[in-house]
């Protein structure tokens, strides 16, 4: 509602298809789809701010899982207490946003206690028909797969971005990192600027095998400053399946090679949107 979307020019070699084009202040951290995410004994994430010894420990707060973040912590902890009692614990718990184990009804929860973390899309061919097997590999890593969360409901899915269309990430020019993504999650209707831990990490310039100790230390280090997404729309655009970095990183560079490449990128930026960047 208050970020603009631009329409680029149709691109011949991208079958005439116009990317589009925005910029937002700060890309926050999405950890959707990551074994780490949630942990059923670190509700709020902060076990390993408050003793870097401890183990294991969550990335995120538990309440960035439930159906309404606003209510309080200790819904989650009370459930979890009374064993996941049906069906009360997924009036607490989204069931978009952890998985449910076909066979109990309950959170998947992995051997040392993490709750399984879904995203809007899978990784892997037949993925949506293993829902509740609770294995965590067949969704879209955040660790891992550079990706965006775009709104859901939005007009985003009007001009023709869908699950898996490839994005390009830009930071200013100051560092000039490029990143190729994919759309990787769907969020809020009413939000935009959210991005994986992987594509916030590189963003960032941050080694490849980086990982957030905590809640607080995803925010201080994953998230990444005012950034430039290009996003290809159409059909031709989507990355098939299986999703893996390496070919999210070769399908991201071919597409921004076919737009112009990163001159161009930054050069329509600065002509045309915003001269500082």
């Amino acid at each position: 509602m208050t970020v603009k979307v631009f329409r680029g020019d149709a691109v011949p070699a991208l079958g005439d298809r116009r990317p589009l084009l925005f910029i937002v202040g700060s890309l926050k951290v999405n950890t959707d789809g990551t074994k780490i995410s949630y942990h059923q004994d670190d509700p709020t994430g902060r076990r390993c701010q408050g003793n870097p010894a401890a183990t294991p420990c969550a990335i995120n707060n538990v309440r960035n899982a439930f159906r309404d973040h606003r209510r309080p912590v200790s819904e989650f902890e009370a459930v979890r207490n009374a064993g996941y009692p049906s069906p009360r614990t997924f009036q607490v718990l989204s069931p978009n946003i952890i998985e449910k184990n076909r066979n109990t009804g309950k959170p998947c929860v992995t051997a040392d206690g993490y709750l399984v973390s879904m995203t809007a899309d899978v990784a892997v061919d037949g993925g949506f028909a293993r829902q509740g097997d609770c294995d965590q590999s067949k969704w879209i890593d955040a660790l891992t797969v550079p990706a965006l969360v775009i709104p859901g409901g939005s007009q985003f899915l009007d001009l023709g971005v869908g699950k898996r269309s490839l994005v390009v990430a830009a930071s200013r020019s100051a560092t000039r990192r490029v990143v190729a993504g994919i759309v990787g999650d769907l969020g809020p209707a009413n939000e935009l600027g959210e991005a994986s831990i992987a594509m916030n990490r590189k963003l960032n310039g941050l080694p490849d095998d980086e990982l957030p100790k905590h809640r607080q230390d995803a925010i201080d280090r994953f998230q990444a400053g005012r950034s430039a997404i290009l996003i290809f729309p159409g059909p031709s655009s989507v990355l098939a399946r299986p999703i893996t970095s390496t070919r999210v990183a070769e399908a991201g560079a071919d597409a921004l090679a076919k737009f112009g490449g990163a001159d161009k990128l930054y050069g329509c930026i600065k002509d045309e949107v915003d001269q500082a960047f």
